[in-house]
């Protein structure tokens, strides 16, 4: 080969981060790159072994495989005995049994996860750190029960935290929260994100009735509060994932997932609990829900797709129950609508993918 011919030969040279980035995004297996990464460098450092921080993570990599299956599963195996089991056992060991108790299995479950990722199981680790801290409503439960201090009245046994909407509640969530968050200062984990979002939900709920003096969510303020907290939990969602997933980071690490979710029940469910009163109060609800389809598309998000789809489908069955039961047209019309909204969308793409190819 001549060297004019050689020229035009680009160099292209991949670190062994670029080849498991390869792995991540399917262009080739994971143990194809493994062997990749091992021969390149028997061939360029003409050694058998692989320094040790270049070795393949022997983890298995995040996705829907066994080793995750039996990671969540047992997450939520000890989840379930430490938070719900042992916080029903308060006849048995007193408040400071289960408080003393749930404190060894949170530094034990904490402990165990950091020692975990130092020896290269991040997930692993990372699911007993979320164990520790889910733990933190029952430690601040057994703390007020000991003292009495409580922010309004006593809410009762501990069981009844998931059931019942209580004011005296928001410090078990506040403390989650806080701890939820300082927990992802130093581990970069989304799964962190679910204990932090769903003590938002809650707190969405017990907040109104701490600042109402009502355990119901049945005023207008109520729903309110809830939608403006499901609102900053969206936000926070979204400010997370923008801080904390860094350029080049696995594509496993959804840090917005759970506060989108969470906060979206928040949100639409505080919405759609309200006393439309008018039909343009209803139209505006189809607005918003129309505004979370369309959001979708631009967080590439299916959670707001699913929310904002059901807020549609039941403005169509106000529609279709209330304002045209007596008309015998509107069924076809709205299958109409449907076909000609699908059809139009092939349209579109055939249009744009010719616009593509003229370009």
């Amino acid at each position: 080969m001549t060297q004019d011919a050689s020229a035009n030969y680009a160099r292209v040279v991949l670190s062994a981060k670029d080849i498991e980035r390869a792995a991540d995004e399917g262009v080739l297996t994971k143990t194809d790159a493994d062997r990749l990464v091992r021969w390149a460098y028997d061939q360029h450092f003409n050694q058998l072994t692989i320094p040790e921080a270049q070795l393949p993570a022997p983890e298995q990599r995040k996705g829907f495989n066994l080793v995750t299956v039996l990671y969540y599963f047992g997450a939520m195996l000890m989840i379930s005995a430490c938070a719900w089991f042992l916080g029903d056992k308060w006849d048995l060991l007193g408040a400071g049994g289960v408080c003393m108790t749930a404190i060894i299995y949170a530094v034990i479950a904490a402990s165990t996860g950091i020692w975990l990722r130092r020896h290269s199981y991040p997930v692993a680790g990372g699911l007993l750190i979320t164990v520790a801290v889910s733990l933190t409503p029952l430690i601040v439960y057994s703390i007020e029960r000991m003292t009495r201090l409580w922010p309004g009245q006593d809410p009762g046994a501990y069981k009844n935290f998931y059931p019942w909407i209580h004011g005296s509640w928001i410090v078990m969530e506040l403390a989650t929260i806080a701890l939820a968050a300082l927990a992802l200062k130093f581990v970069r984990f989304s799964f962190l994100t679910a204990p932090l979002a769903f003590s938002f939900w809650f707190l969405s709920m017990d907040l109104a009735a701490f600042i109402f003096k009502e355990n119901s969510l049945n005023s207008e303020a109520a729903k309110w509060v809830s939608v403006m907290v499901g609102l900053l939990v969206m936000l926070i969602g979204f400010l997370l994932d923008r801080a904390l997933h860094q350029r080049g980071a696995p594509k496993g690490e959804d840090f917005a997932f759970w506060c989108y979710l969470f906060g979206l029940m928040a949100f639409w469910g505080g919405l759609t609990s309200m006393d439309s009163g008018s039909e343009l109060k209803r139209f505006v609800y189809l607005l918003i829900n129309a505004g979370l389809v369309a959001l979708s598309l631009k967080l590439r998000r299916t959670v707001f797709l699913v929310f904002g789809a059901l807020g549609v489908y039941v403005c169509l069955g106000h529609l279709a129950w209330q304002v045209f039961k007596d008309s015998l047209l509107f069924p076809f019309v709205l299958a109409l609508l449907g076909l000609s909204l699908i059809l139009a969308t092939v349209l579109g793409q055939r249009y744009w993918m010719k616009q593509v190819k003229a370009d």
